[in-house]
């Protein structure tokens, strides 16, 4: 079976430290996959070796099948891999539409950004993906002054904005209220209709409800994998993982 994501035997080192170590994560085409475990885990870092934001040490990541380990950011971005972060990126100073343009617009050549007719192609399809993403009556407001919430799902879409098959996200439900997680949960659902999702999250409920798979790392390496339930009912996992989070709750 070709995976829509497969990692083989990954590993990272930062200087003496092993941060992850033999990891074999599949992801399957228009699946939301959960990646778990305590802080220092290695969560973000394999994360990152996803989206291609650092190099690993070992091992190689493969899209479709195809090795893209050496792959930069803004091919495999072009690949269809998008990626939102803990800490909301936006472009300061734009408009929620101005920033749905400039997404819009990044793989089109230049001449595009500037005839009349491209630039009102470019405007028709950035309200649209506001639409899309129930945010178009936030269009003429600046990025930095929308609630967070907010902030999250324009992320979300800008990510989005060119036909991505697979969207990275860090820790999405952070820092929101109760009403905005359940909000962003309803967009990832819709999301993976289309694309597949894998995230990292601390919130093991919304974990459990949302997830297709779970992934759980312990001190750099897969502790277990398979569906919510599967995860909640293994012992490893209750010991290392679970009851440390139920404590903290």
């Amino acid at each position: 079976m070709t995976y829509l994501l497969e990692t083989r035997s990954l590993g990272q080192r930062f200087g003496s430290f092993q941060a992850l170590s033999d990891v074999n994560l599949r992801v399957q085409p228009r699946c939301i996959h959960a990646l778990i475990g305590p802080n220092g885990a290695g969560k973000s870092t394999l994360l990152n070796l996803l989206a291609g934001a650092t190099r690993p040490a070992s091992g190689s990541v493969h899209v479709d099948g195809i090795d893209v380990t050496h792959v930069p950011v803004h091919r495999r971005a072009r690949m269809g891999i998008a990626r939102s972060y803990q800490v909301v990126r936006l472009f300061d100073g734009l408009s929620c539409q101005q920033a749905a343009e400039l997404a819009v617009q990044r793989d089109r050549p230049v001449r595009d950004w500037l005839s009349p007719a491209s630039r009102r192609v470019i405007q028709a399809e950035a309200s649209a993906l506001l639409q899309r993403n129930g945010l178009l009556d936030w269009a003429d407001q600046e990025t930095s002054a929308l609630a967070h919430g907010l902030q999250k799902r324009l992320e979300i879409a800008l990510a989005l904005a060119n036909s991505s098959r697979l969207l990275l996200l860090d820790e999405p439900m952070a820092g929101l209220a109760s009403h905005e997680r359940g909000e962003i949960a309803r967009v990832i659902r819709e999301l993976s209709t289309h694309c597949a999702v894998v995230f990292v999250e601390h919130d093991i409920d919304m974990v459990m409800a949302l997830a297709d798979r779970v992934t759980v790392l312990h001190n750099g390496s897969i502790l277990a994998e398979g569906t919510p339930a599967e995860v909640r009912a293994d012992a490893a996992v209750r010991d290392a993982y679970l009851h440390r989070e139920a404590a903290h709750a």
